[in-house]
């Protein structure tokens, strides 16, 4: 990893079951090296979209007691002027289906170190009343994603970042992670949270860690590698008998590629995947549901691991898991 990375942080988890192996590499903060700043089991880092389908579980939530609906367009579901004209379904939504463009048009592309962290409910609730629609075919949509977000807070009542820690982040066995908010200092900026990996670009230049407003359910999940390997163990143990994530993780009738369930992509050997970036993190989830098995990738660099990662998963299900990585290899 050294060769790729660097110095830069990468965290890696290789879950069988209930079974996780580790692989820690490098600084949480490129700057820090004499405070001993090296990435351990519980460094924070960006998740970026891989916050997606944890949104969607929060809006499965609200499905499984019947007070929204997969099949029924927004303009119907909620009373709410500014949807009026959006007539897509809560499962197109979740699928990136629904015809919203990528990113709201009102977005403030000037300054790409943090460009979600001003665009508050004044701004989404203007985009909301003059979008352009385009086919309702898959389109991938962080403005979608940041809709859920808002959507469920304004259901509930209640902000984003305490429902994901009420309905996502405890069930989920998530104990450390948080959603990162366009916050004062002491309410959740890297001054806060000493746990917070440095984000690099790909040219290894550090930049700003990301925050979020209106947007948040897009990417503002920040975990650990621990919390993600959480994740997968709870699955793991309860998929088979526990409604909520049957839905989760069972696929949608879809009449286009690719193949999605509520929020998470497939691939066609029926893994669970989604991978995420921002300005200097990456990250990647991909798992198999019936041979119990997963990999977490997450870096401080934006540097994509993808396609490395699912040859890496690729492998390890081909052979035991001890003969790829070091058991609970420490830094």
């Amino acid at each position: 990893m050294k060769q790729e990375f660097g110095q830069h942080g990468v965290a890696i988890a290789l879950i069988d079951g209930q079974q996780v192996q580790y692989q820690l590499h490098g600084l949480a903060d490129t700057q820090q090296q004499a405070a001993g700043q090296a990435v351990d089991r519980q460094t924070l880092f960006e998740i970026g979209s891989v916050s997606k389908p944890l949104t969607a579980l929060a809006v499965l939530s609200l499905v499984q007691q019947g007070r929204w609906h997969l099949d029924r367009p927004l303009a119907q579901q909620f009373a709410m002027p500014e949807l009026a004209t959006h007539q897509y379904t809560l499962a197109e939504l979740l699928t990136h289906r629904s015809g919203l463009p990528r990113l709201p048009a009102n977005l403030p592309l000037d300054d790409l170190r943090n460009p979600y962290a001003r665009y508050h409910d004044n701004e989404l609730r203007a985009a909301l009343t003059t979008t352009d629609f385009t086919e309702r075919q898959f389109g991938y949509s962080n403005y979608g994603y940041g809709l859920l977000g808002w959507l469920l807070a304004a259901e509930l009542k209640q902000p984003y970042a305490e429902l994901m820690q009420q309905r996502v982040f405890q069930p989920l066995a998530m104990p450390t992670a948080k959603v990162q908010l366009s916050l004062p200092a002491h309410a959740g900026t890297p001054a806060a949270l000493p746990k917070l990996a440095r984000g690099y670009a790909i040219n290894g230049e550090q930049v700003a860690n990301w925050q979020f407003d209106s947007l948040a359910g897009a990417g503002a999940v920040i975990a650990s590698i621990e919390d993600m390997a959480g994740m997968l163990k709870h699955i793991f143990a309860t998929a088979n008998t526990d409604p909520l994530l049957q839905l989760w993780l069972t696929p949608l009738p879809l009449n286009d590629q690719p193949a999605m369930t509520p929020g998470w992509m497939l691939t066609a050997k029926g893994w669970h995947w989604h991978a995420g970036q921002t300005a200097g993190f990456s990250s990647l989830v991909v798992f198999d549901t019936t041979q119990q098995k997963g990999l977490v990738i997450l870096t401080n660099i934006a540097l994509p691991v993808t396609e490395q990662g699912m040859a890496l998963f690729a492998d390890w299900l081909a052979k035991p898991a001890t003969t790829l990585l070091p058991q609970d290899k420490q830094p």
